[in-house]
């Protein structure tokens, strides 16, 4: 009955050694995928501005494509960057991801399948080197593509 009772003793323990460190593995993964967040979008911020440089005569367009291109990839990437359970504010406490990311999944996709499809134009413009063409494409994928999804998605914390 002793040894029973030890053994049962030592399974709690373990669940709850097991329990704590699943706690404090999932806190780091939260600040991982929060920090890999905010990486993608000041990365995607850099290849917006390149292709801004560009229109605005303070860039060229070697570099307007390559941000182009990357605004590509990394708005397909988004879906991955919102994993449940990883709400909250960015590392720099600048804005917060709204719990209708997740209460909205579907809305969220689609805000995301949007921003991608105005990132894909985007680079088709800039690839013609027609300025005008860029910048309505670029017009349009600020305010209907990352700027829609901000909107609806993403809150600046006041300080």
């Amino acid at each position: 009955m002793l040894v029973v009772l030890r053994l049962r003793l030592l399974g709690v323990l373990l669940a709850i050694g097991m329990a704590g460190l699943s706690v404090a593995s999932l806190a780091q993964d939260k600040e991982t995928v929060l920090k890999n967040r905010q990486e993608t979008m000041k990365e995607q911020g850099k290849d917006v501005g390149a292709v801004k440089a560009f229109l605005d005569g303070k860039g060229d367009l070697a570099q307007a494509k390559t941000g182009a291109a990357n605004l590509t990839q990394t708005t397909k990437k988004i879906p991955d960057l919102f994993p449940p359970g990883t709400g909250g504010p960015n590392p720099t406490g600048d804005y917060v991801a709204k719990p209708a990311i997740w209460s909205d999944w579907n809305k969220f996709l689609e805000a995301q399948k949007t921003a991608a499809a105005k990132a894909d134009a985007l680079l088709v413009a800039v690839n013609s080197g027609d300025k005008a063409a860029i910048e309505a494409a670029f017009n349009d994928l600020g305010k209907n593509g990352c700027g829609a999804c901000h909107t609806t998605f993403r809150e600046k914390i006041e300080k």
